[in-house]
């Protein structure tokens, strides 16, 4: 992965239920979670934000790679901490715009 830019870290889910809401609520991290995938990430140099969310505020809200599976993105999944996550960027808009991007919706 490029060491800059602006990246949404996904749980990988490997099913999707058709519902946009449910579909992006099983993607998000538990705290248990971030409790682990955070430092971990921290140990390897990354910087994180970590941006709360409950299930009154998720309408109408997606993920990058839930419609995009790369195209003009890039992405990896990895096992980090022992849960597999997905790490992507849009690659297809300027970087002026990566900056202050916000997945739709958001």
């Amino acid at each position: 992965m490029p060491a800059l830019g602006r990246f949404e870290i996904i749980r990988e889910t490997g099913k999707q239920s058709g519902g946009p809401e449910e579909d992006y609520w099983q993607e998000c991290f538990t705290w248990p979670d971030l409790k682990k995938i955070v430092p971990a990430l921290k140990a390897q140099g990354w910087r994180v934000t970590v941006e709360p969310v409950s299930r009154e505020e998720i309408f109408g809200r997606i993920h990058i790679f839930s419609f995009t599976y790369g195209i003009n993105h890039d992405f990896r999944i990895l096992n980090v901490a022992g849960i597999r996550i997905i790490i992507a960027r849009d690659c297809g808009i300027p970087k002026t715009l990566k900056e202050s991007f916000t997945p739709a919706g958001s």
